[in-house]
């Protein structure tokens, strides 16, 4: 898969290429950035999710840059791969948790004796609703 690439040779036209798309990852040359007071500050802000890499280009053959690139989105990808699954992990928590709540509840409204028959089926549907939920719940973390 081949990447999109926008080069640019200021700070401001970098600025602009940032205020038009999402980038994945933004390379700066560090003389550039040192050059231009202010201008990283107003790099990172523009930046959103996109994650930087800030090199000495005028030291660095185009190999070493290519390389050092492939590695940061590497990292990224993993970063973000990461990040999903602890997301998961804590929403399927939670999920858990409140589904054992209702299920908890609704078992204790069943056995009280003051239901009408109306409202036993109904918690019963509710309970059920609850066990299928759970057993989704379960299912997908095997």
């Amino acid at each position: 898969m081949r990447d999109e690439v926008k080069i640019v040779n200021n700070t401001r036209l970098a600025l602009a290429a940032l205020r038009a798309a999402d980038f994945d990852l933004v390379v700066a040359d560090e003389n550039l950035i040192e050059s231009a007071p202010g201008s990283w500050d107003s790099l990172i802000q523009r930046m959103g999710s996109a994650a930087p890499l800030i090199i000495d280009l005028a030291c660095l053959r185009p190999e070493k840059v290519a390389k050092l690139v492939l590695a940061s989105r590497k990292r990224r990808d993993f970063d973000y791969d990461l990040a999903r699954q602890r997301a998961r992990f804590e929403l399927e928590s939670e999920l858990k948790s409140e589904v054992t709540g209702l299920l908890i509840q609704s078992e204790l409204v069943l056995k009280s004796e003051s239901l009408s028959s109306t409202n036993t089926e109904r918690i019963k549907a509710v309970l059920e609703t609850a066990r299928r939920l759970r057993s989704r719940l379960e299912g997908e973390m095997l």
